[in-house]
């Protein structure tokens, strides 16, 4: 669990920027820079600006925040944009690297013309995002997994996605791009930097030689993604490939 004075200082920067977007209003629509839920992360990590996007030496790659040789990236979608950026930090610095990951588990849906008024009531996702989600991610840096110089950190949230909608468009509460994802409570944080702690990602009902089929029911991660988890906890040190079972691959845990 979560420490309560770290849940307790997110919370207030929470506060503190949906307040300023209550004073600001709507209007600035498209023209927002950085978007909030990452300016957020970054002040949650560490809240003196000197610390963030700091470059680094002799590289074109600027890090979120660097607290003397402790490098913090926030990624708030897919890892694969990053995975050159973090191969750097690995082989040719000494930093420490910490991926900051934030997941809405609890989602809020408003939907905004572009003038900031209302389309429909604000209504409660069905789409919950999972811890899960992180293992598929992990594919893109199959090569630096188990680095003990590189930990992963989920900020599971309570957020709200702004959606706008075309004036153009037939139905415009229907037809609704995502504009912005804001983060309104931290509800747990979960800390991965050693191999053991993706242990938790396999289910207590897996058996102890499976197949991915087997795996996907279990834990609810599917198709490709399947097989880019497995893989992942393989790298990870935590399974090893086993005899196939009938024609499908089979994978053993290792205790």
């Amino acid at each position: 669990m979560i420490p309560a004075h770290k849940q307790a200082r997110f919370n207030r920067l929470c506060r503190e920027m949906l307040s300023q977007r209550r004073t600001q209003g709507e209007a600035g629509i498209g023209t927002l820079g950085e978007k909030r839920m990452h300016a957020l992360v970054k002040r949650y990590l560490c809240e003196d600006p000197d610390c963030h996007e700091v470059g680094v030496r002799n590289t074109r790659y600027v890090s979120d925040v660097r607290i003397g040789n402790e490098v913090f990236e926030v990624q708030t979608g897919p890892f694969y944009p990053m995975r050159k950026k973090i191969d750097h930090y690995l082989t040719q610095t000494d930093c420490t690297v910490t991926v900051v990951h934030p997941i809405p588990v609890v989602k809020w849906i408003t939907k905004l013309s572009k003038e900031g008024e209302p389309l429909a009531p604000r209504v409660k996702s069905p789409k919950k995002g999972r811890p899960e989600d992180l293992l598929p991610e992990l594919y893109c840096l199959l090569p630096h997994l188990g680095n003990p110089r590189l930990r992963f950190v989920l900020l599971l949230l309570e957020a709200e996605d702004v959606r706008i909608g075309s004036a153009r468009a037939r139905n415009p509460r229907k037809n609704t791009a995502l504009y912005e994802r804001l983060p309104l409570a931290l509800l747990d944080e979960l800390v991965f930097s050693s191999p053991e702690d993706f242990r938790r990602f396999l289910p207590a009902d897996l058996p102890k030689v499976f197949t991915v089929k087997q795996f996907s029911a279990l834990t609810k991660i599917r198709g490709r993604d399947a097989y880019s988890a497995v893989r992942v906890l393989s790298a990870l040190g935590l399974l090893r490939q086993a005899p196939p079972i009938g024609r499908a691959m089979a994978w053993e845990i290792i205790q």
